[in-house]
């Protein structure tokens, strides 16, 4: 028995052995086969490709390349790739790149969009048209890809056509690029790439492309790209563009759910149409979720310092959402003169018109003014309103302060109201409260640097009422000019003789500081004698 036994499994073990050899014969011939066929089609890659361009129904018009070589692992080199529509325009441009294919759908020559599973473009010129749903197409490249970023139209020109005749064009077009449903399951690489974006109103060039997308049109896109500098309808410093795109059910005409973290630094504010001179960079912060053709952005807008005119505002940070071509900043804070910003404001990214409301509180007038003698707390209410064009942006409010003081004169209280449009400042209501006078005034302004001031009204709280007319201005300011000068001449030789004197017993005041305080004494009374001639009502 154990000698049948031991018979039996010695014959098993031979014939288990030739099987695993045959076994392994097999794949060995097999992979050989394929590998023989598969160099046999990377040889004769260049008529597959285009046997391929010419079944495949997802581009239209024409793909061609200057030269294509191949591997038997299925990657595909290529230079001078030119997709053209069938009018000859040219869609996109690509000098050098990478298509990975499946070589068993190659060998078998199952030519379906499955095959490819990987492109690689370098310095590719991409053109991108996204409708009203934002369906994506391909379309020829406008001449702004070759101009200087800040050339770029804000704008897609309007063609010259009827309103009719735009509906009837817009209901017949036809697109360069059909989806179809067909699955696709790839990775696309662009390195170096310019891309262009038409999106309704809007218009973008964007420089130094680089991007990474997983695509499965069964499950989900995932995207990672970042972009060099960009211009257009707005320009800045860069684009971040990263997360996922939920492309589940969309066959069954549900919306793909977008959860994307988008970043946008370096806008300059004029680009935007917030006046010409405003170039401080503004950054965007925000997550993007909601339906593919309604997007909805949260997140916070920074600007390290925002200088606009007669205001500076530093660390400027706030909370931004965006739908619909609307930007809507709630929250926002900054520093200002020392004191503090608190706004809100509203930005249409089509029509560039805006309106800002904001309260700035404590704000030093020293620093603001940049003038040490006067000193007072001042807060105002701020409105900003423009209608979209940077030259029409107006500023207006008004104005209060606490106590201060202007040189050794003490204030109360100062109010008024402010309107600034274009290279134009006025004031009106302006009060000027001390402990023993009221000064008013209807008529400030500064027209293109030059200062032009009405009669002001200064009312004793004993009762009497002067109005200083322009024709004694001049004097006045001439004589308050030299009294500054006077105390600051007196200060400072005050302050050289405190510095020089060892010996408090044998100081004596030197000569030119009795003779500082004598001058200012004499300018004082040169003050008095010009209010001579001011009229009394």
């Amino acid at each position: 028995m154990k000698h049948y036994i031991r018979s039996y499994w010695t014959k098993y073990k031979q014939l288990y052995k030739k099987g695993l050899k045959g076994l392994a014969a097999f794949l060995a011939i097999g992979a050989i086969v394929f590998f023989v066929l598969a160099t046999i089609a990377s040889r004769g890659m260049g008529v597959i490709f285009n046997e391929v361009m010419a079944r495949q129904t997802m581009m239209r018009g024409t793909v061609t390349v200057e030269s294509l070589s191949a591997t038997p692992w299925g990657t595909l080199s290529f230079t001078d790739l030119v997709w053209t529509d069938p009018d000859g325009r040219r869609l996109i441009t690509v000098p050098d790149g990478k298509i990975r294919v499946n070589m068993w759908d190659v060998v078998t020559r199952n030519f379906k969009a499955s095959a490819i599973n990987g492109i690689e473009l370098n310095d590719a010129v991409i053109v991108v048209d996204l409708d009203e749903n934002n369906r994506l197409d391909f379309v020829p490249a406008s001449p702004d890809v070759k101009k200087p970023l800040n050339e770029v139209e804000p704008r897609p020109k309007p063609p010259k056509k009827t309103t009719q005749e735009r509906q009837e064009e817009l209901g017949n077009k036809v697109r360069n690029f059909n989806w179809q449903g067909q699955h696709l399951d790839l990775k696309i690489r662009l390195r170096n790439s310019q891309l262009e974006v038409f999106n309704r109103n809007r218009h973008y060039v964007m420089k130094d492309v680089n991007a990474r997308i997983d695509l499965d049109s069964n499950r989900a896109v995932h995207i990672d790209m970042e972009t060099g500098k960009f211009g257009g309808t707005a320009i800045g410093d860069g684009l971040v563009l990263k997360g996922r795109i939920d492309l589940k059910d969309v066959l069954k005409h549900r919306m793909p759910q977008l959860d994307l973290q988008f970043d946008v630094k370096g806008v300059d504010p004029a680009s935007l149409g917030f006046g010409d001179d405003i170039h401080d960079a503004m950054t965007l912060l925000t997550r993007v979720t909601g339906d593919f053709n309604r997007p909805l952005a949260k997140g916070r807008v920074t600007m390290p310092i925002l200088r606009i005119p007669a205001l500076t505002f530093e660390n400027v940070v706030g909370d931004v959402t965006y739908q619909d071509g609307i930007l809507n900043f709630e929250n926002v804070n900054a520093n200002v003169y020392s004191g503090k910003l608190e706004a809100k404001g509203v930005y249409n990214l089509d029509t560039r018109a805006y309106t800002i409301t904001g309260v700035a509180k404590d704000l030093d007038s020293s620093v603001a003014l940049k003038t040490p003698e006067f000193v007072v707390p001042v807060s105002a209410n701020l409105n900003f309103k423009s209608e979209g064009k940077p030259r029409d942006m107006e500023v207006w409010g008004n104005f209060w302060s606490g106590e201060g003081h202007y040189m050794l004169i003490p204030i109360k209280n100062i109010t008024g109201n402010f309107h600034n449009k274009g290279r134009h400042l006025s004031f009106s209501d302006v009060t000027v409260n001390t402990n023993i006078t009221t000064i008013s005034t209807d008529a400030l302004r500064i027209d293109n640097g030059q200062l032009t001031m009405g009669p002001l009204n200064i009312t004793s709280h004993g009762g009497s009422n002067f109005i200083f007319y322009d024709e004694s201005f001049d004097e006045i300011d001439e004589n308050m000019d030299r009294i500054k000068a006077g105390m600051k001449q007196a200060g400072e030789n005050s302050k050289r003789a405190s510095e020089s004197s060892k010996d408090l017993d044998n100081f004596k005041p030197p000569e030119d500081l009795k003779a500082s305080f004598d001058n200012v004494k004499r300018q004082m009374d040169g003050v008095k004698d010009a209010f001579k001639g001011i009229k009394i009502k």
